[in-house]
């Protein structure tokens, strides 16, 4: 192994070790939620055993599996909505998940499920960042992504690249 791409190790390896001790980088939100990949698993382990695709055990016609369902009125308050994309303070799902009230708070106490607090700002990020719906990813054709340019010297093939800018975000 060349001293060069020895020394990239170490550097790799530092930056990930300090990452992993370091509780920052667990808690620091990504510059973009991805409703995909950060808010959809949240919703499916937390909330859509009430308000997913099953009808015999859904709550308030209230559904978070669906696009339609996800910015509709509410049922009992046609003037407010489940999500309203860029206002997470006039989006229920916000209210509701980050209310200290326990007779509003969802999911409730009663089903000993809880967001925790980096989940629940999660949501309020990607509420503010216009809440973006996406079909499931296996129903989404797949593309091939932008390459990062860092323009760092040791970058030496786009693998690199993309390690990179994962990287630099955890920092």
């Amino acid at each position: 192994m060349s001293s060069k791409r020895f020394l990239n190790w170490c550097f790799f390896l530092l930056i990930v070790a300090s990452g992993c001790s370091s509780g920052s980088s667990e808690t620091a939100l990504p510059k973009t939620v991805d409703y995909n990949f950060h808010i959809r698993p949240i919703f499916s382990d937390r909330c859509f055993k009430c308000h997913g695709p099953d009808a015999s055990k859904r709550k308030a016609t209230l559904r978070l599996d669906t696009e339609q369902g996800l910015y509709a009125a509410l049922k009992d308050n046609p003037n407010a909505h489940v999500i309203v994309p860029g206002d997470p303070g006039l989006s229920e799902v916000y209210n509701r998940i980050s209310s200290a009230d326990t007779s509003v708070l969802m999911p409730p106490p009663s089903s000993n499920l809880k967001l925790s607090e980096r989940e629940i700002a999660l949501v309020k990020k990607w509420i503010s960042q216009g809440a973006e719906y996406k079909k499931h990813w296996a129903f989404v054709a797949p593309a091939t992504p932008e390459v990062p340019k860092s323009g760092n010297d040791w970058v030496n093939n786009e693998i690199d690249e993309f390690v990179l800018a994962k990287l630099e975000e955890r920092i």
